[in-house]
């Protein structure tokens, strides 16, 4: 009996063993066919975040590109805009001044004409009054010959009080003009000294040759007006570059926002509007526009973004315990 239940025993330890080496080839190639799938799934979505980052960065590039050319011919045609019109400007002044000055040349000479024909009747008068002096001297004896000459010494008194008025008054008018001259001086050293003063080509230009064309000899109310403008104009390009300033700056915070949130392609509108402000030609519209486009980047940066394809989480259960488990991945966690 002991003889005929060995060999039993043995056939049926050997199946057992055959089973479980099947059932271990079978676990194994489970295990081996889910890693290749986690592996596959993995290389697909890593793949994929670089085609994303690729295109993004592609995108961000192109854009940067364009944005910078259109610049550079902003930049180029507005220096080239400002040189014409700081031609015509200074021909202009200079055809201005030309025509004043011969204006006030024939005004000079009129009234020298005049002055020098209001002399010849005085002349005339004083020389017609001596000779009547004379005569009454002669012929009515002394009395009539005093009240005669104090007559002409009245005349002559009231003509040396008028010329004596007439140069205090232009006195007073070359002293008026010239302490205009100087404080509109001051006003352009100021808006010269002014950090922003050297982008403001054109304007500057324009304030430098209104006061080239002012003579301090002859100071003429006319061009005194027009430097006072040049100053105005100056002033205002120079308050709207300091303007400009600030928005960059708030710019550039929302370009860095952009690029740690991963939009830059959100940028575009506002690097547009930006190089339309800068232009030399630009007016508060286009200031006025660029703040509006860093006004809806920020609000396009506040929203969320929309929902894209999200990276697969594993759940953070306990490890498994058995290695040869098909079910469990190479990190150590249930698939």
């Amino acid at each position: 009996m002991m003889t005929r239940n060995t060999p039993d025993t043995s056939v049926t330890f050997s199946l057992a063993e055959l089973a479980k080496l099947e059932e271990e080839r079978v676990r194994q190639e489970h295990l081996q066919r889910a890693r290749a799938r986690e592996q596959e799934a993995r290389e697909q979505r890593e793949a994929e975040a670089r085609r994303r980052a690729a295109e993004a960065a592609r995108a961000a590039a192109e854009e940067e590109a364009r944005a910078r050319r259109e610049l550079e011919q902003a930049e180029a045609e507005a220096r080239a805009g400002a040189r014409a019109r700081a031609a015509l400007e200074v021909a202009r002044i200079e055809a201005e001044a030309k025509a004043r000055l011969e204006a006030d040349n024939a005004a000079r000479a009129h009234e020298l004409a005049v002055a020098r024909a209001r002399a010849e009747g005085r002349r005339r008068g004083l020389v017609h009054a001596l000779a009547a002096a004379l005569g009454l001297a002669l012929c009515g004896g002394a009395a009539a010959a005093y009240g005669v000459a104090q007559r002409v010494a009245g005349l002559q008194q009231e003509a040396r009080q008028l010329r004596d008025a007439q140069a205090a008054l232009a006195e007073e008018r070359e002293s008026a003009r010239a302490a205009a001259l100087a404080a509109l001086d001051r006003r352009h050293a100021a808006l010269r000294g002014r950090p922003l003063a050297r982008d403001a080509e054109e304007a500057r230009a324009t304030a430098e040759a209104a006061r080239k064309a002012l003579d301090p000899r002859a100071l003429d109310h006319d061009r005194l007006r027009a430097f006072g403008d040049a100053l105005d104009a100056l002033e205002a390009r120079l308050d709207a570059l300091e303007r400009i300033a600030a928005l960059d700056q708030r710019h550039a915070d929302l370009a860095a926002w952009a690029a740690e949130r991963r939009r830059p392609e959100a940028t575009a509108a506002a690097r547009v509007a930006a190089t339309r402000a800068r232009a030399a030609g630009a007016d508060e519209g286009a200031v006025r526009a660029y703040e509006g486009a860093l006004t809806r980047l920020r609000e396009a940066l506040a929203r969320p973004a929309a929902p894209g394809p999200q990276p697969q989480v594993r759940p953070s259960g306990p490890a498994c315990t058995n290695p040869g488990d098909p079910m469990c991945g190479l990190d150590g966690r249930p698939l």
